[in-house]
């Protein structure tokens, strides 16, 4: 796995990111009646909101497409992130997590709670999204 630290540049977040660099898989379902496509990208942060990415030329930077990322953490571990483009600066895209299944919302929160210095942290995150999602 790669070299993950704690970032402790984002104190004023309501839900905290880690550094986390990893390659990730972006899909994406029919883009304008083309067949489904695949591209490899970089994540760069993380959170229980979604993640920044850094993606490669060609890739199709339309605010609003819908894609689901998914990053491999061990041979059974995987997060799938259905997820929104929601910004895009130069080659970097921040996108917004949907709902995702118990599986990968359980990983992604062991990564969180492996990460950040407070596990509470991450019961405090967790909880805030599941009220803001009922």
């Amino acid at each position: 796995m790669s070299d993950q630290k704690y970032d402790i540049t984002n104190e004023h977040r309501r839900f905290r990111r880690i550094n986390f660099v990893e390659t990730v898989q972006v899909l994406s379902e029919d883009l304008d009646g083309a067949e489904p496509c695949s591209w490899e990208a970089q994540c760069i942060d993380i959170s229980m909101l979604g993640m920044l990415l850094t993606v490669p030329e060609g890739f199709p930077l339309i605010i609003g497409t819908p894609f689901e990322v998914q990053l491999i953490l061990a041979e059974d571990v995987m997060i799938e992130m259905p997820c929104t483009l929601v910004h895009v600066a130069g080659c970097r895209a921040g996108f917004r997590a949907e709902v995702m299944s118990l599986e990968s919302l359980t990983n992604l929160r062991r990564l969180l709670e492996l990460n950040l210095a407070d596990s509470g942290e991450v019961e405090r995150e967790l909880t805030e999204l599941i009220s803001k999602k009922a």
